[in-house]
């Protein structure tokens, strides 16, 4: 029996609308009609072995420009909290969960060969969940804080590398 990593999602596009009652307007979110629904996914194809997951917690983003997994480099943690970075990543998770004074968004990026694509920008609260089928090295996972300050501007992230 295999070790799975599974990832539940969905996806909502919302459109703002205004609607006005009895002289009063009202600003509300409704599921956009060419959407007409919530999509939702269950992705479990994927596994990892033994010894390859990793996690860092409550791990302060030092970098503001992009930094790979493959190590701490990117953050002011020693190392990770928990297991050892995979050879090769199947799956990974980053949360943005606190933030000291000012620090703004943190932003991932991927990189395969020469190109890059940040495929996210987070706010306070707001996390993703990736798969990739082909794998890709930890290195190639990047992060960055829009500003870091020493105890001063802090963004405090969870991460999670899953792979073989």
């Amino acid at each position: 029996m295999a070790n799975e990593i599974r990832i539940l999602s969905s996806l909502t596009a919302l459109k703002e609308v205004d609607v006005t009652e009895g002289g009063n307007t009202y600003d509300l979110s409704v599921v956009d009609d060419n959407a007409n629904k919530i999509f939702s996914g269950d992705y479990s194809s994927l596994t990892y072995t033994d010894d390859a997951i990793a996690s860092w917690r409550d791990a302060i983003v030092s970098a503001t420009s992009y930094g790979g997994l493959n190590d701490s480099g990117w953050t002011d943690s020693d190392d990770v909290t928990n297991g050892t970075i995979p050879t090769t990543v199947k799956a990974f998770s980053v949360e943005y969960i606190a933030e000291l004074g000012t620090v703004g968004n943190v932003s991932i990026q991927l990189t395969f060969g020469q190109e890059s694509v940040v495929i996210a920008v987070l706010d306070l609260g707001e996390g993703i969940c990736i798969p990739i089928q082909a794998g890709i090295v930890p290195a190639n996972i990047k992060i960055k804080a829009d500003v870091y300050s020493s105890n001063v501007n802090e963004a405090a992230v969870n991460i999670l590398l899953v792979g073989v």
